[in-house]
């Protein structure tokens, strides 16, 4: 028989372990990382949102957050992130940002795919930093639990890998660009199809469209030619177009009336005057600039009369033949050359295109085209793209020659414009252009000129060539005797206000054929970018031809009009009038100098007294300052419809105000930080403010900061403008330049200073900006949170001013760190916060918003005005503190009910919620669901008016237990779950934990100047401050707080080590009190004194079991000993004795764990019926007689359930299953303490099972050890 029991217990031991094994969980042999697809189900962590350094301890409470990740076919289905220990309902805000907002994890990562990859890729929230923090490193746990989805059945990928490989091997530039790009679709395609391998079908189809896409690809034509632009030389241009000198470079030495070397053939022009065409030479010409230096500046454009953009993108400035470059080296012009014309479009065959472009600057289809400089009816262009073709106006054919050099066609007439987007202009008429043939005067060296003076400045902005036909005196034009081509700067010119001038000089270029005087019919024909060529006929007369005669100059008025110019003084006028006079007295100096000829001189003249006559006087100078404005003298102008004053803010803190990081743009007076005072903003000064009575900010200014936050002491150096910000009211510091936007100011009658609305640029809309206004604020009576505000121009360093504008149209002025916090965070005061932060509040102002609606913001930024139009934000009305409106009493959670205290308006209609709980008042009574599983805690109940006029009113209570979940393991140093409670009481209990007291110093657990001595787990911090170096031995008297827990928790952690023996400690005095207290009966006394005992009896316990030393056993022994003397007699309306329930709550919570589906219909029948009196004994509690016979019968009718399918009966006894109906040791619990049955699948029925394994096993191990000492002790 004993072998026989032997491998009994041997099998039990191995049934044991088997069942273990298959009820556990497998452990994921590798989590997921980085790519890898979550295998599908739910998998949650816990994180702990913890304040930064930046966060005031009393601003807000650390608390977790659980994040539950749902995936569900490989993406995550779902994300559930909820708040736990320690949240309170302040964080909502923050909270909804970082969860399920617009930029909330749930909104950016529902449907995506289930990696760790995708939660990486979720950018924290910005205004709400610390909960998404916490929930980013819950959410990446959480997803590193999880085992990676089962890979996908083999995928045959060989053919789709063919098809990708052939793809690849193709050339674009072969195929026509549509069927090139449906191959880079399917490619694509076919490459992700590759990559994921979700199925055969999947592969074969992405194959197939592969394929198709292959075979259908259309090679692409040829290209024969190269349309482009091409910078050409003046002979290059001109060589085909049947002009005399066609092609001939030739210069001469020659000089013309005007001493330029003008009277070569089609060579360079070349000029040494830093006044004349430079700007205007870059509108359609190559314009080189030679310096110095020994450097050429090829210019693309001007952006104004000094700076050039050259034709590398850099730029340098010019001023009078001075160069810098952007390095600031200087140097100055010695020449500048016109070499030609930079956009002659040009087609060349593709084979000799790429040396055509080795050998000219290109401009491609799609490039950019730019030049000139605007000036009057003159303007600039850039921006403009190439778009040339076979059919754009005076397209050139490029031949290569065969010593490599090219040769160009006439050019040919086209209908297209040469630019992207834009069509062939038609240039104005002869009429329209206010053509004029001038009389002749030879101002330029010219023998015959045609002016335009009417329509013609984008003509003469995009002028290239004009090409004059002289016809003699055949006015039929049909037998021309000759042709003649031009050169800008030399022959061609464009004026800002005097039109486009257009000569002929007598040059190798242009010789009248003999016996001709130019006098009789002329055809000239303008060509001009993305004009249709335009021919002007007009006939020339002796009045209009300069003749070759020597004269007498006269400069008298000359020299009049250059006194007069000198005359004058610079600060009267314009900038740009200014230098535009200075350019035409220039010329005229230099005319009077040379005198070149009578037209010259008179020409000088009159452009300097036309520049004269054009100048613009100056407007009167403007004074503009930086001031510091009073808040009220301020917001006066801007808070319209609100009489109050806004009030100076007053600080406890006295470091804040002094942080320009916090505090920016406002200012102080007192260096001590007791205020802030007002604004720092832009002013225009009227003429009636003298503002030598202020004082005056300079750049040597400097003022040192030092200041305190957090520990941590800075000093911080302002220099300049900067020191405003600790500085008198009305200092001031002056400006340079006009702000952008700017208050005026003025003396009234009184003399004071007024400061009017601001003014200058329109304040920019802001879009995509959410408001969200709480009723519940630490800050103040309201708060009203920006969600979307652009950091790169609203930051809490940069904000002057706010304005919150009701629908009424009042207006109500928002001052630093009152009422401004962080740029995005707002909040008031009406009345009913007196003070935050211990900073005494302004209410005033703001009192009359309540009940108005908010429509719009508005903010005044060291970057400008910025307005937000919110959608209508009602602002609900208080009429008392949330204290003297609604009370509500502490109470014990097995009571169901409480006392609340009401004051309420009496058309307030309340409706009442408490989160967690269900609840009903009635009266001065409020009821809640008394059931087990509520968390002994504090509540928070709202009170709402249904009506909606009236702000909700919140206020919290505490309800408790007797009972304590957690016991101290001194072995291990921690805190542990107590006999007869849960895993889920424990955690609430230690989540609940607000202050540790060790040998009678209390330590909070959170807040300013928190010791942590509690861990979360439960672990005893030992090397927390009260036991950091303390002696091996000392002793540690330690009790925990936990809120909502009324039986404390107390124990003795002794430093680990040898100690010296104690001293003998007398305890009889202890010892006799405690025998006294535990022979008293609970039923004679009141409850609060039978507590109150109770309390001090476990801790004279502890003193007695320590012995510490004799003092702490005496005062021990004493407050014992008042506790028995303060004890209160029962009264006779009070039970004697209570009505027992825990054997009915116990049965009932079985009972509930039950599933109907799987026992018989008559059986189930029956327990409801037992349940239901049960439920009714229950709650009436008529006597104890009543509660145990309802007991015994719900408990039957447990045991009497009889299975579906086995017919097996169910044990009700203590509410277990198993062997045993009475003591319900051996099976399985059907619940626990906290009464939370566990469901069929949930791991706490896992256990549950696991734990009877664990039993069966030490059972069958303890009977084996038994059974070998028996036999042992037998022989």
């Amino acid at each position: 028989m004993k072998k026989k029991e032997m491998k009994t217990k041997v099998m039990a031991v191995a049934m044991s372990a088997t069942m273990a094994a298959s009820i556990c969980p497998a452990v994921p042999a590798m989590a997921v990382t980085k790519d890898q697809v979550a295998k599908d189900g739910t998998y949650m962590k816990t994180a702990h949102v913890t304040r930064t350094e930046d966060d005031d301890e009393d601003e807000w409470n650390e608390y977790d957050v659980r994040v539950a990740l749902t995936v569900k076919d490989g993406k995550f289905s779902d994300i559930v992130v909820t708040p736990e220990n320690g949240y309170e309902s302040g964080n909502d805000s923050y909270f909804n940002k970082a969860y399920s907002k617009s930029k909330g994890i749930k909104s950016k990562l529902a449907g995506q795919s289930a990696t760790e990859d995708t939660i990486n890729s979720w950018d924290t929230v910005s205004t709400a930093t610390r909960s998404s923090d916490a929930i980013k490193k819950a959410a990446l746990e959480a997803i590193q639990s999880a085992p990676e989805a089962s890979t996908a059945a083999t995928v045959d990928t060989a053919a789709l890998e063919a098809s990708i490989t052939k793809a690849k091997a193709l050339k674009e530039s072969d195929y026509t660009a549509e069927t090139w790009n449906t191959l880079k679709t399917a490619l694509a395609s076919a490459e992700t199809a590759l990559a994921e391998k979700k199925s055969q079908d999947t592969v074969d189809a992405a194959k197939k469209n592969l394929d198709s896409a292959i075979d259908n690809l259309k090679a692409a034509v040829k290209e024969e030619y190269k349309y482009v632009y091409a910078g050409l030389s003046w002979a290059e241009y001109w060589a085909a177009e049947g002009v005399q000198a066609a092609g001939d470079s030739s210069s001469s030495s020659e000089l013309d009336t005007k001493g330029e070397s003008d009277k070569g053939a089609f060579d360079v022009v070349t000029r040494a005057t830093v006044n004349h065409g430079l700007h205007r030479g870059s509108y359609q010409c190559a314009a080189t600039i030679e310096a110095e230096n020994g450097k050429f500046y090829e210019v693309s454009y001007w952006t104004d009369s000094k700076t050039a953009v050259l034709t590398d993108g850099k730029t340098i400035t010019f001023d009078r033949g001075a160069i810098t470059e952007e390095d600031g080296t200087t140097t100055k012009m010695t020449k500048y050359d016109v070499t030609g014309l930079k956009y002659v479009p040009v087609k060349v065959a593709t084979e000799d295109y790429e040396a055509f472009c080795k050998a000219y600057k290109v401009v491609e289809s799609g490039g950019e085209l730019a030049g000139g400089f605007a000036e009057n009816k003159l303007q600039s262009y850039k921006g403009l793209k190439a778009k040339v073709t076979a059919d754009t106006n005076g397209l050139k054919t490029a031949t290569k020659n065969a010593d490599g050099t090219f040769s160009f066609s006439a050019k040919e007439t086209g209908t297209e414009s040469g630019i992207e987007g834009q069509k062939l202009k038609t240039a104005p008429t002869a009429e329209e252009a206010g053509l004029t043939v001038k009389e002749a005067k030879g101002s330029y060296g010219e023998f015959l000129r045609v002016d335009l003076t009417g329509n013609y400045g984008d003509l003469g902005a995009n002028m290239q060539s004009v090409k004059w036909t002289y016809y003699g005196d055949d006015s039929t034009y049909t037998n021309a005797k000759a042709t003649y081509g031009t050169k800008f700067a030399a022959d061609n010119w464009m004026h800002k206000a005097q039109g486009i001038q257009l000569g002929l000089t007598k040059s190798l270029r242009c010789t009248l054929p003999e016996g001709t005087d130019g006098t009789g019919y002329w055809a000239m024909t303008i060509s001009a970018l993305g004009y249709k060529d335009v021919t002007y006929n007009f006939q020339a007369t002796d009045a209009n031809i300069v003749k070759d005669v020597d004269e007498e100059i006269s400069t008298t008025n000359l020299e009049a009009a250059i006194k007069k110019a000198e005359g004058l003084t610079e600060s009267d006028y314009t900038a740009e009038s200014w230098a535009a006079m200075q350019t035409e007295l220039q010329e005229a100096k230099e005319e009077l100098a040379e005198k070149h000829s009578q037209a010259a001189v008179d020409e000088a003249t009159s452009h300097l007294n036309a520049a004269i006559e054009s100048l613009v006087k100056a407007e009167e100078k403007e004074t503009y300052v930086l001031m510091n404005i009073p808040y009220a003298a301020f917001y006066k102008s801007e808070t319209t419809n609100n009489d109050v004053d806004v009030d100076v803010f007053t600080s406890a803190t006295k470091n804040k105000t002094r942080t320009t990081g916090l505090a920016g743009g406002s200012y102080h007076e007192n260096a001590d930080g007791s205020q802030i005072d007002g604004i720092t903003f832009a002013v225009k000064v009227d003429t009636s403010v003298d503002l030598t009575k202020y004082k005056e900010v300079k750049d040597t200014d400097k003022v040192d900061i030092t200041v305190t936050n957090r520990g941590q002491t800075s000093t911080t150096t302002l220099e300049g403008k900067d020191t405003l910000f600790e500085n008198e009211t009305y200092a001031y510091y002056p400006l340079t330049e006009a702000p952008a936007n700017y208050k005026e100011v003025s003396m009234d009658k009184d003399g004071k200073l007024v400061f009017s609305e601001v003014k200058g640029k329109k304040a920019e809309v802001l879009t995509g900006v959410t408001a969200e206004l709480l009723t519940q604020s630490s800050y103040g009576d309201y708060q009203l949170n920006l969600d979307g505000l652009p950091e790169d121009k609203i930051a809490s360093s940069n904000v002057n001013a706010v304005v919150v504008k009701t629908t009424d149209g009042t207006a109500y002025g928002m001052r630093h760190l009152e009422n401004i916090w962080r740029g995005n965070e707002l909040a008031w005061s009406t009345g009913y916060t007196e003070s935050v932060h211990g900073c005494p509040t302004s209410s005033a102002h703001y009192a009359s918003m309540m009940g108005k609606t908010i429509d719009s913001i508005e903010y005044y930024t060291t970057n400008g005005l910025y307005t937000i139009d919110v959608n209508d934000l009602y602002v609900p009305v208080k009429f008392a503190k949330t204290e003297d409106a609604v009370k509500v009493a502490d109470a014990d959670i097995s009571a169901g009910k409480t006392a609340i205290e009401l004051n309420l308006r009496d058309d307030f209609d309340p409706e009442y919620t408490v989160e967690g709980l269900n609840v009903k008042v009635e009266g001065n009574v409020l009821t809640f669901k008394a059931d087990s599983s509520i968390n002994p805690g504090k509540y928070t109940l709202t009170v709402k008016d249904k009506n909606g006029k009236y702000a909700d009113l919140k206020t919290t209570f505490i309800l408790s237990t007797t009972d304590m979940p957690a016991t101290y393991d001194a072995d291990n140093k921690k805190l542990t779950v107590a006999e007869n409670s849960n895993e889920e009481a424990f955690n609430t209990y230690i989540g609940n934990i607000t202050s540790v007291n060790v040998n009678g110093t209390d330590y909070a657990a959170s807040g300013r100047g928190s010791v942590k001595i509690i861990d979360k787990d439960g672990t005893l911090v030992t090397d927390a401050a009260p036991f950091k170096d303390a002696a091996v031995g000392t002793e540690f008297q330690i009790t925990v707080t936990s809120t909502g827990y009324t039986t404390p928790l107390t124990f003795t952690y002794k430093v680990p080590g040898e100690t010296p023996a104690p001293s003998e400690v007398d305890t009889t005095k202890l010892a006799a009190a405690i025998e006294k207290a535990e022979g008293l009966n609970e039923s004679d006394y009141t409850k609060d004194s039978w507590k109150a005992l109770q309390s001090e009896l476990t801790k004279a316990k502890s003193a007695l079991e320590a012995k510490e030393s004799q003092d702490t056993v005496d005062k021990a022994a004493d407050s014992l000993n008042k506790a028995i003397d303060a004890l209160e007699a029962a009264t006779p309306d009070e039970p004697t004795k209570e009505v027992s329930t825990d054997a009915l709550e116990k049965a009932i919570k079985a009972a509930g764990a039950l599933k109907e589906s799987d026992y018989t219909a008559d059986s189930w029948k029956a327990l409801q019926s037992a349940l239901a009196e049960a439920d009714t004994a229950l709650k009436e509690k008529k006597n104890q007689d009543t509660v145990d016979k309802a007991t015994e019968k719900l408990n039957k009718a447990i045991s009497a359930l009889v299975k579906k399918d086995a017919g097996q009966k169910v044990n009700g006894t203590n509410g277990t299953t198993g062997t045993s109906g009475k003591s319900g040791k051996t099976g399985s619990t059907l619940n626990t303490k906290s009464g939370k049955a566990a469901k069929t699948g949930d791991p706490s029925s896992m256990f549950a099972w696991l734990g009877l394994a664990v039993t069966s096993l030490g059972a069958g191990i303890g009977g084996f050890s038994l059974k070998r000492k028996k036999r042992e002790d037998e022989e």
